[in-house]
């Protein structure tokens, strides 16, 4: 028995520490089973980095640029005055060992097909060797593209950093990921899921989103939103504006460039209005609701929970109702009756002028003045 422990000791010894056997000898054996749990438990080791690139003439009869790039991946996209499109690929690849990693690294390819009405880019896997066990992990890629700026984007949904700027104009079926649109002289629509989003200086967007952080300024137009979860500062937009929201934190900055009408839907969440002085219809469930008024306006605000309203510098009608709640102000002018449950005020406020209206459901309403007033 001593005798059989100690061969066998040695036995699984040696292929613990045996090269492998030349490609295509392997075959089953107790070794091959050794060797691929060996591999499993020490994973990918190695890394390689290959680049390549790629360039196209851009007739002037194609107008739309088509991403179809459905692996995780990092895209930029620039627009330039130039008439080709030129796309580089940077990829890492991993592996067990560097013959390995090398292979995965230099399996990807860009590809440029040019249909009649459209460039498209995407990435050719077809090089690209399969996975040599579970833990190796897919390949890292980062595509950058330089293209004509009049070209318009068309993008399939994709997964990671996405960077697009300076072209005419875009429709991103999907980006999952950090997301930046800057620059884009053409209506942008965006469908968005998880992760920081950034758009700034485009004419009018049209934006759906999920679980999404970010900014969005400088909407030369206007801007429709529908969100779910997440938080968006909205400011600098022209408009008009429509935001959906379902669960999602807005805050909204307005200056005097924007248009009426305003109009803003949520349930869940909350919403900061500052500086409002156009149009604006506000009904909320379940919602927190303030908004500061910078001049008088026509402005609803219906809510199953709180409002808390800065009242403007100027003359205004004020109609507000609290079923099961109380209406509070600092301001002498305003006098809730009665003092309780299901409240009620109305006033016209220096000398009257726009009605603002406010109802609330089993919440409070609370009337700020305006400063100095």
């Amino acid at each position: 028995m001593l005798v059989v422990g100690f061969v066998l000791l040695g036995i699984v010894v040696y292929q613990f520490t045996a090269p492998p056997p030349p490609p295509g000898t392997e075959g089953f054996s107790v070794g091959g089973l050794i060797r691929s749990i060996r591999r499993e438990v020490k994973g990918p080791r190695e890394t390689a980095a290959a680049d390549s690139s790629l360039t196209a003439a851009v007739p002037a009869s194609i107008t739309t640029l088509r991403l179809n790039v459905a692996r995780v991946s990092d895209v930029t996209i620039t627009g330039e005055d130039r008439t080709d499109l030129a796309a580089s690929l940077h990829v890492i690849g991993r592996g067990f060992d560097q013959a390995e990693a090398d292979a995965a690294a230099k399996g990807p390819k860009v590809r440029i097909d040019t249909p009649a009405d459209a460039i498209v880019v995407s990435i050719d896997f077809t090089a690209a060797p399969p996975p040599a066990s579970r833990t190796q992990p897919p390949p890292m890629l980062s595509l950058t593209l330089l293209v004509p700026k009049r070209l318009a984007l068309r993008a399939e949904p994709h997964i990671g950093r996405f960077v697009v700027s300076n072209i005419a104009g875009a429709e991103i079926m999907g980006s999952r990921g950090e997301t930046k649109l800057t620059g884009i002289t053409k209506d942008v629509r965006l469908t968005h899921t998880f992760g920081a989003l950034d758009i700034a200086g485009v004419p009018a967007l049209k934006l759906n989103t999920r679980n999404s952080r970010g900014t969005i300024k400088d909407i030369a137009g206007q801007l429709t939103i529908d969100a779910t979860s997440g938080e968006l500062t909205v400011s600098g937009v022209t408009g008009p504006i429509e935001l959906e929201g379902r669960n999602t934190d807005f805050t909204l900055e307005t200056d005097e460039r924007l248009k009426a009408p305003l109009r803003i839907n949520l349930s869940g969440g909350e919403l900061h209005v500052r500086g409002l002085r156009v149009e604006a219809r506000i009904d909320g469930r379940s919602s927190h609701i303030a908004v500061v008024m910078d001049a008088p306006a026509p402005v609803t605000i219906y809510n199953q929970g709180a409002i808390a309203v800065t009242a403007p510098p100027g003359g205004y009608r004020l109609d507000a109702a609290a079923t099961e709640g109380r209406i509070t102000s600092d301001d002498s002018h305003i006098t809730a009756t009665p003092d309780g449950a299901d409240a009620r005020a109305s006033a016209d406020i220096r000398g009257g002028g726009p009605t603002l209206t406010l109802r609330s459901t089993r919440g409070n309403i609370e009337i700020r003045a305006a400063a100095g007033k």
